[in-house]
């Protein structure tokens, strides 16, 4: 239940453990184990992994069809889950890791302007202040 991946830009190698990945396990758990080999995300078309750009176009498609403006992107979820982890207080170092980033500052491009940064700051000046 780990996905290792060289990434496409760097070559930097990541790994994820799906069990920490509730939506993948729910994905998971409607196919049944004896298929359970391969690409987790193929083109249903051509029964294998989707080539450059398609899945973007694909994913643009059903996108549309939902609703979804199209000034929001599929690698929004990417930046999304990197500001969820900076809120969470993960060292940058370590997104940057998870992330298969080379520079921290391309990791820190990618955090959206997030409330839990303020808040943090605000409840440590808060606990600062009640100290006295």
């Amino acid at each position: 239940m780990t996905v290792v991946k060289e990434t496409t830009k760097t070559g930097a190698v990541v790994a994820h453990d799906l069990t920490l990945c509730p939506l993948v396990m729910d994905v998971l758990a409607m196919i049944p184990a004896a298929r359970r080999v391969g690409p987790i995300i193929i083109d249903e078309t051509a029964g294998r992994p989707y080539a450059e750009h398609a899945y973007a176009r694909e994913w643009r498609i059903i996108a549309r069809a939902a609703g979804i403006p199209d000034k929001v992107w599929n690698m929004d979820a990417r930046a999304g889950g990197i500001s969820e982890a900076d809120d969470a207080g993960v060292d940058l170092d370590a997104i940057r890791s998870a992330a298969g980033h080379s520079q921290a500052s391309t990791t820190s491009r990618y955090v959206r302007g997030t409330i839990g940064k303020s808040r943090m700051v605000a409840q440590a000046r808060a606990a600062h202040r009640n100290k006295s």
